[in-house]
């Protein structure tokens, strides 16, 4: 303890500080890592459902892969932007008038619940 407190008047600290800092870094990547792995294992459900809806739609209605490029390529345009994603978009509340962000579910002035798509 002592040495601690006399390496903090001569500077010596920095080392220790270092240390700290990469310890801390240390925690934060193996959360990182735990939370990557998660992620991914939910991407790959995500995409096996997705690949198994679209193969019943296919069957069931008679699509193509082109249909559902053209769907595709309508929603991308909805906000006005060709980025290959959904982007969300300001709605305004029924209650009070006021925008909020589409991601929101609840108006962040009055309380207003929204009504939550089935998708999204």
């Amino acid at each position: 303890m002592m040495g601690m407190w006399m390496a903090g008047l001569t500077g010596g600290d920095q080392d220790s500080r270092q240390q700290q800092q990469q310890a801390a870094m240390g925690m934060n990547v193996a959360e990182l890592r735990t939370e990557l792995r998660e992620m991914r294992g939910q991407i790959g459900k995500l995409a096996l459902m997705n690949q198994a809806l679209w193969e019943l739609l296919c069957q069931r209605l008679q699509l193509t892969d082109d249909d559902l490029a053209k769907i595709a390529q309508e929603i991308d345009l909805r906000d006005g932007t060709a980025d290959g994603k959904m982007t969300e978009s300001p709605v305004r509340c029924p209650q009070c008038g006021r925008i909020s962000n589409s991601r929101h579910w609840k108006c962040l002035y009055c309380g207003l619940q929204f009504e939550k798509p089935a998708m999204g």
